[in-house]
């Protein structure tokens, strides 16, 4: 592995409000750490205003890469950016991806969710693999994977081996919710489980952090789980499908920025102004959370100023592929803007006029969202986020395409709606490049086939 990158000539989104976008630049990886990014020799200044001291040090930068034997990555034609994060999946569901082809009806809790008593700890290590280099695949750099298949010790270890196989980032959910095939003798056994697996685990400095999932309310053990999450200064995260929980754990003195809210659909604003004053965020999965079910959490969420992410959630019905939610996102969020706007006010014509707020989420912010933002609700963002010097090194890069496209008038609005999984080229993670040329040197299909093969017999029979 090469422990010096130059990425030349790229259009780059760094993230960063001091760096701005460049129309050309060029980054400088060294030892996994971004070292500078700046305009590319002869191009000028940045899209927005990128200092000239900026330029001349990645300058230098660069000549010093160049001349030193640093892999070069020619960015002609393709958009750089921080890599994406997915703020909540369920990787050990991988291997029965497609199992669930719609959620309206209901078989993700009826017949899916008990096959979790047929999985192995090879199951959950088969799972990860795959699941973590497809995420790889469509550009995302950081998972947060919330497991809730762990029913003996053995299983979290199998499916964190995998994700550190892989070389994802990743910050693994354990999650203390049984159910079917759950053979812990009780909390106390599991916890220790939990204790073992953040001991050994548990690494800032790495690609693997440890953080935990509650169970639902009403189960008896919540709090003293949330306790142990926060001993050990975790962050944790709870499934939230009803109206009261937020209320409920308010009365408990529960809340706090460190929990994390998945789903909240059916939140009141009153509980997101529970949230918004414990500055507590939420975690919405646009494909799960849009199939029947209410949607307008996230302008309510926002407009109170709680924190929104974006996970993809279960790969037993949908793709890993977190800027696919982030589409999804996109025009189902148009959609609610525009219905919205048509109910209290006179429109005339298509679309209401532009405003403040109006719409709620552009292509820019749903990529900043799906990395400094996210970095910085996961408390990540000290390391990644953005292509910021000094930080490690998670980049993607994204062709801009085959027909023409050699200028995006808007990288963010180009990237999201105009380019598609096909134009993933090279994805980078601590400064390892973990596909070039959409090619995953450290992934072989067959192998994934049967890997997935294997588990999908042991689990259906």
């Amino acid at each position: 592995m090469a422990t010096k990158i130059h990425i030349r000539g790229a259009e780059v989104v760094t993230m960063d409000d001091d760096l701005g976008d460049f129309a050309s630049a060029d980054i400088v990886i060294e030892d996994g750490a971004i070292v500078s990014v700046g305009p590319s020799a002869g191009i000028g200044a940045s899209r927005d205003s990128a200092a000239a001291a900026a330029g001349a040090a990645a300058a230098a930068s660069a000549a010093s890469a160049a001349g030193s034997g640093a892999e070069i990555i020619d960015g002609t034609g393709m958009i750089a950016l921080p890599g994406i994060i997915d703020a909540h999946t369920c990787l050990w569901q991988t291997v029965l991806r497609g199992f669930v082809p719609d959620l309206w009806p209901g078989a993700y809790y009826s017949e899916f969710l008990p096959l979790r008593q047929k999985f192995s700890v090879q199951d959950n290590y088969n799972a990860a693999w795959v699941g973590g280099h497809e995420m790889l695949s469509y550009g995302t750099t950081t998972v947060v994977d919330y497991c809730h298949n762990i029913s003996t010790p053995g299983y979290a270890d199998a499916s964190i081996e995998a994700l550190r196989a892989v070389g994802i980032r990743h910050l693994f959910t354990y999650s203390f919710m049984g159910g079917f095939g759950d053979r812990f003798a009780g909390l106390e056994a599991r916890l220790a489980d939990a204790r073992h697996v953040y001991n050994t685990f548990h690494r800032p400095e790495s690609l693997t952090t440890i953080g935990f999932g509650v169970d639902s309310i009403g189960a008896p053990d919540l709090a003293r789980q949330l306790a142990f999450a926060r001993e050990h200064a975790a962050p944790s995260c709870i499934h939230v499908n009803e109206i009261g929980t937020i209320t409920r754990l308010a009365a408990d003195g529960l809340l706090g920025p460190d929990l994390l809210v998945i789903h909240g659909n059916l939140l009141t604003n009153g509980e997101l102004d529970l949230m918004a004053r414990a500055k507590m965020p939420l975690c919405f999965t646009p494909t799960a959370d849009t199939q029947g079910t209410p949607a307008d959490v996230v302008r309510r969420a926002m407009e109170r100023g709680v924190d929104v992410v974006f996970g993809c959630d279960v790969p037993c019905s949908i793709a890993s592929d977190t800027l696919g939610q982030l589409r999804v996102m996109f025009n189902v969020q148009g959609y609610l803007d525009g219905a919205m706007e048509r109910s209290f006010s006179t429109v005339i014509g298509r679309r209401p006029p532009v405003r403040q707020g109006l719409p709620l989420l552009t292509p820019r912010v749903l990529l900043r969202i799906a990395t400094i933002e996210t970095a910085r609700v996961l408390g990540l963002d000290g390391q990644v986020g953005s292509l910021t010097p000094g930080k490690r090194a998670d980049v993607l890069l994204v062709r801009k395409g085959p027909f023409g496209d050699s200028v995006a008038d808007d990288p963010c609005a180009h990237l999201l709606l105009q380019t598609s999984p096909r134009e993933v080229d090279t994805v980078i993670v601590d400064g390892a490049v973990r596909m070039r040329g959409s090619v995953m040197p450290g992934f072989d299909a067959a192998t994934a086939a049967g890997m997935v093969d294997a588990s999908r017999r042991r689990i259906l029979g």
